[in-house]
């Protein structure tokens, strides 16, 4: 597209978007067609000119969100609706609820921890670009070799594909003396935001995967009360530590030190993570609950 067409494709954008022309008013305006005008809207959208967003906050189920709030020790619930019952759709419609809130949580010169997983996977494309100076953005759990970033726009949620488990835990031991791991785990003890999600107890996963836990191993968990995890720590119903031996095999910052995080924003999406969800909520890993209706009716009708 030249340089004229671009101009046009944008002006008329601006008058159908931002003055409300109809497309009439548009055509005789441009001297062109109505059937032009419709077509010139939808090459910009198909280019990235225009772009629509459609905004459900309004749609929030308020008395759900209180619910949520009094049976469990957090401090906001945010309630996305399942519109068209699709999981992927509901999955970024989750995401974004969260992107959208992220400015109010990042202040200058503070830490950003992060974990690896699909949610996050989803969240990171739609992240928005936020001013702030001074952010650092580490990996709570995984390969801490390469998490840490300076950024001043978040841009920076992504590509957390490393396990999260070693296979003893004397290698975390060694890991550990390492001078950057070192710094980032202190880092994690000053850690003002945490944003991440939560795993219930399935495979696969990246741990089962790489052959770190096998499927003898998922059995015995389930057995022995394991619900999922939380930053790759597994927990009980209550949402307590599941297992200690296992848990020393965990490269990053301790269960303990995600619980003195002070905003916790938590996104989960999916009737099969009832469990886990609840869990995390009863066990002080939640400050601000980003979920889907469904999930969190269930969470409700359970507790």
């Amino acid at each position: 597209m030249d340089a004229a067409k671009m101009n046009q494709a944008i002006r008329i954008a601006k008058l159908y978007y931002e003055l409300h022309y109809n497309q009439l008013e548009i055509a005789a305006r441009e001297g062109i067609s109505k059937s032009s005008v419709s077509r010139i809207l939808k090459n910009a959208m198909d280019m990235g000119i225009i772009e629509v967003r459609i905004k459900d906050s309004v749609l929030a189920n308020g008395n759900l969100e209180n619910e949520l709030i009094a049976r469990f020790p957090i401090k906001r619930a945010i309630i996305v609706p399942d519109l068209v019952g699709n999981s992927q759709i509901l999955m970024q419609d989750v995401c974004a609820a969260l992107a959208e809130d992220l400015p109010r949580y990042i202040k200058n010169d503070s830490v950003i921890g992060v974990t690896w997983g699909h949610a996050l996977a989803v969240l990171a494309q739609q992240l928005p670009k936020i001013k702030r100076s001074g952010v650092s953005v580490i990996q709570l759990t995984g390969g801490f070799s390469r998490a840490i970033f300076e950024s001043g726009a978040l841009d920076v949620l992504k590509r957390f594909v490393d396990s999260a488990m070693v296979a003893e835990s004397s290698i975390v031991e060694a890991l550990k003396k390492d001078p950057q791991i070192h710094e980032i785990l202190e880092m994690a003890e000053v850690c003002q935001t945490a944003i991440y999600s939560v795993g219930n107890l399935e495979r696969p996963s990246i741990v089962y995967e790489m052959g770190l836990i096998d499927e003898n191993d998922y059995k015995d968990f389930s057995r022995r009360g394991a619900v999922g995890d939380c930053c790759s720590h597994f927990i009980k119903q209550n949402g307590e530590l599941f297992d200690k031996k296992i848990d020393a095999r965990v490269v990053g910052a301790s269960l303990e030190t995600i619980k003195k995080i002070p905003n916790k924003l938590v996104v989960a999406v999916g009737k099969e993570k009832e469990k886990i969800i609840t869990a995390a909520l009863q066990g002080g890993l939640v400050d601000s609950l980003y979920i889907d209706e469904p999930t969190a009716e269930l969470i409700v009708r359970h507790n």
